[in-house]
């Protein structure tokens, strides 16, 4: 009984070293689960294929498991970040905040409608999916800080301004890796239409800043 015990002791130790011996390492994971996402997933809309390829800053980012960025890695996610930025042609980085208010609440744009990728001039940004906004509102969300009261407590200046502006942009160049959508960098909103985001931000006549 005790051989017995023995044996099957041994062969299970065995059996977990070739396990762990032959498991794929991150690479090998990386590399199978890219082929296998790119031979079945399909889109009706041919533009929602390109969501397929990562861009460098996201291979980056896209780390398996509990591994975290090198020092190195960080600074080159924040490098593409703000090489990824582009200013409106006005030059002005604060815009209107009604126009800003609608696009913080509206959540359309880049959808499949009919097997068809969403046509329209201009998308949403649908700010209030993570952040609460204006004070009194209760559809927001909580995955990102409240930006109530945003401009009311940091200023409308211009070093305010262009700040917001680039968190907008792309967050990832204050944040690399940040949950927050890189709203200018991915083209999902314009220029001109996150100059009117960061109004509604720190504009003092806008209600985000009213008690």
């Amino acid at each position: 009984m005790k051989n017995h015990m023995k044996w099957t002791l041994a062969c299970a130790a065995a059996s977990t070293i070739l396990g762990c011996a032959t498991y794929p390492d991150p690479a090998s994971t990386r590399e199978a689960a890219e082929k296998m996402v790119s031979h079945d997933f399909s889109a009706p809309a041919p533009g929602m294929l390109r969501r397929l390829s990562q861009d460098k800053s996201q291979q980056l980012c896209s780390k398996i498991g509990e591994t975290k960025l090198t020092q190195e890695e960080a600074a080159e996610v924040v490098q593409l970040a703000r090489a990824s930025i582009r200013y409106p042609a006005s030059g002005k980085l604060i815009g209107d905040w009604k126009a800003g208010e609608k696009l913080a609440h509206d959540g359309a744009g880049d959808r499949i409608q009919r097997g068809q990728l969403e046509t329209r001039k201009g998308n949403g940004g649908l700010c209030q999916n993570c952040h609460a906004l204006a004070p009194g509102e209760i559809n927001v969300g909580n995955v990102g800080p409240s930006l109530t009261g945003y401009g009311a407590k940091r200023g409308n200046s211009e070093e305010v301004a262009k700040f917001t502006y680039e968190k907008i942009y792309n967050a990832w160049t204050y944040f690399p890796c940040s949950k927050m959508p890189r709203l200018g960098a991915t083209g999902h909103l314009t220029p001109e239409q996150i100059v009117h985001l960061v109004a509604y931000l720190v504009d003092p006549q806008s209600p985000l800043n009213g008690k």
